[in-house]
């Protein structure tokens, strides 16, 4: 067997705490309409969303989420945005009329 589709062993499983579990299989669930997955993140880890994805994007880093599920944690991983280079970050004052020094005549 390739490394990718090992077994998970009992010891590579509780390397994730229990809420880590729940995470990574909430997210390898399909959701039939808008709002059922964040209803399902409410109710089974009492999490808001926004805190959901911030632990999330940590998660699928380590090492221990992908013994847990190699493709679901790449597939993850490849479907995260991109950070934005620095320099996209328009500085104030930087934008297209917003400059107040000059008047037009």
């Amino acid at each position: 067997m390739e490394n990718g589709d090992e077994p998970v062993t009992e010891a590579q499983e509780s390397r994730l705490t229990p809420t880590e579990q729940k995470m990574l299989r909430l997210e390898s669930r399909p959701f039939k309409y808008a709002g059922a997955k964040q209803e399902a993140i409410r109710a089974l880890l009492n999490l808001s969303s926004a805190a959901y994805y911030q632990r999330l994007n940590r998660l699928i880093d380590s090492e221990a989420a992908e013994a847990f599920d190699p493709q679901l944690v790449r597939r993850l991983r490849a479907s995260r945005p991109a950070p934005l280079p620095a320099s996209s970050t328009p500085v104030r004052g930087s934008l297209p009329g917003a400059d107040t020094d000059h008047e037009e005549s």
